[in-house]
C-alpha cells in the first residue's frame, strides 16, 4: 500500500531513498539540504515523499514564500505601475505561495522511483503536498517549472484538481555533441563566429582561477551578485552567501566556482555543478567591469572548453538571455507554471488572468 509522508527538512530523508527516486540526479539530497541550510529570506522548506512497505518510491521538495504576482507579469509598463503602488501598499497582489519544486532548480524535481506505478505514486504526492501547503497557510499552490517530459504524466493529474497552466521559462541546454571548439564554432552562423571571436579577445588579461572555496572573495561575490540581480527583471529568490558556502561544501569533487580577476579585482564569477554528463551553470554574477570584457561570452566559451576536456555531453545553461543561448546553438526544454488558489472565485480569476503573466513565448523551441 502506498502511503505519503511530509517533512519539514530533508535530513528526515535518507539520501539513498532520495537520490534513488531521481536516477541520482546532479541535482541531488545534497544539493537541496544545500539550498535548506542557504536560509534564503522568506523561504521555507518541507518534503513530500511516498513510500510503499517501508521503501520510498517517490519524492518532491516544496517551499512556501510570500510571493508578488506581478513578478512574472508580462507587460513592463504595468509591472512597474504596480510596484510603484506596492510602496504604499506592500500587500498589494502578494499571495502566500506553496510551490512544488525548488526556487534554486530550473525544473520541478518530481521524483519517481516505480516506473509501473507512476500515476498513483505522482497523483498521492501531489494531493499529500496540497493539504500540507494548506496546513502551513498557503493560498496560491504551484508547480514551479513543469519540464514538458512530465507534462504527459502531471497534466491530466493537475487538470483533475483545477490547476490552471502557462508558458514557464524554458531551460537552455547546450549538447556536446562536436570535440572541438573549432567544430563548436563552426556550426555557428557566420555573423555569430565573427562576433564571438570579436567578443573572445575581450578576456585579454583577465586570469580565469576554477576554485573550490571563496575563501576571501565570498564579499566580492555577494558584491556582483547584489548588481546582477538589480538588473534581473524577474527573481524569485535572493541568494545568500551561504548558499554558495552550502553548495560548494555539499558537493565536493561536484561543484567549483569559476572566478574572472584583473589586476587582483574579481570581475565576474560562476558557479557550476557537474557529474559525469552534465555541467549545470547555477549563478553567474558580473559587475560593469566583466562587461567591458565580455566575460559572459567568455566564461561561456570556458564552460564549453571544460565540458569538451572531461567528456560531458551537456552544458546546461539556465533560463535567460535566450538570444544569446539560441544563437550559440542551444536548445530549449519548455517548461510549465501550474497554480490553483484555495478560493475558488480567485482560482477562476487568475486563469482569465493567466495570460498576462506567462513567460514570453520563445521561438525555436524544442
Amino acid at each position: 500500500m502506498l502511503e505519503a509522508r511530509v517533512h519539514d527538512s530533508v535530513t528526515d530523508i535518507a539520501p539513498e531513498d532520495w537520490n534513488r527516486c531521481f536516477g541520482d540526479a546532479l541535482e541531488d539530497h545534497a544539493y537541496h539540504l544545500a539550498v535548506e541550510r542557504a536560509g534564503l529570506p522568506g523561504f521555507r522548506f518541507f518534503y513530500v515523499t511516498v513510500a510503499e512497505a517501508g521503501r520510498v518510491v517517490g519524492a518532491v521538495p516544496a517551499f512556501l514564500t510570500p510571493y508578488d504576482l506581478e513578478t512574472t507579469l508580462d507587460h513592463p509598463g504595468l509591472r512597474k505601475a504596480i510596484v510603484q503602488m506596492k510602496q504604499g501598499a506592500p500587500w498589494f497582489l502578494r499571495a502566500s505561495l506553496a510551490a512544488l519544486g525548488s526556487p534554486c532548480t530550473e525544473m520541478a524535481m518530481l521524483g519517481i522511483a516505480d516506473p509501473p506505478q507512476a500515476r498513483p505514486i505522482a497523483a498521492l504526492l501531489l494531493d499529500a503536498f496540497l493539504e500540507a501547503a494548506r496546513a502551513r497557510g498557503g493560498a496560491l499552490m504551484a508547480v514551479k517549472d513543469l519540464a514538458e517530459t512530465d507534462r504527459p504524466l502531471w497534466q491530466p493529474l493537475l487538470a483533475g484538481r483545477g490547476f490552471g497552466v502557462v508558458s514557464g521559462l524554458p531551460v537552455a541546454r547546450l549538447p556536446i555533441d562536436f570535440t572541438t571548439l573549432d567544430d563548436y564554432l563552426a556550426r555557428l552562423s557566420h555573423a555569430t563566429r565573427k562576433d564571438m571571436r570579436r567578443k573572445l579577445r575581450g578576456r585579454n588579461g583577465v586570469e580565469l582561477k576554477r576554485v573550490t572555496t571563496l575563501d576571501g572573495f565570498e564579499d566580492a561575490v555577494m558584491a556582483l551578485y547584489r548588481a546582477t540581480r538589480a538588473r534581473a527583471e524577474m527573481v524569485l529568490e535572493d541568494l545568500t552567501p551561504d548558499y554558495f558556502r552550502a553548495v560548494l561544501e555539499g558537493k565536493p569533487g561536484r561543484a567549483f566556482c569559476a572566478l574572472y580577476l584583473k589586476d587582483g579585482e574579481l570581475l565576474a564569477a560562476n558557479l557550476l555543478l557537474h557529474d559525469g554528463t552534465t555541467l549545470i551553470d547555477k549563478v553567474f554574477v558580473m559587475g560593469e567591469a566583466g562587461r567591458a570584457h565580455n566575460l559572459y561570452f567568455v566564461s561561456w566559451f570556458d564552460n564549453v572548453a571544460w565540458c569538451l576536456d572531461n567528456g560531458l555531453q551537456v552544458f546546461q545553461a539556465g533560463q535567460a538571455a535566450y538570444a544569446n543561448k539560441l544563437r550559440l546553438g542551444c536548445r530549449l526544454l519548455r517548461t510549465d507554471m501550474a497554480f490553483t488558489h484555495r478560493n475558488a472565485v480567485v482560482s477562476q480569476v487568475l486563469k482569465v488572468l493567466s495570460p498576462m503573466f506567462a513567460a514570453d513565448p520563445v521561438m525555436e523551441v524544442a
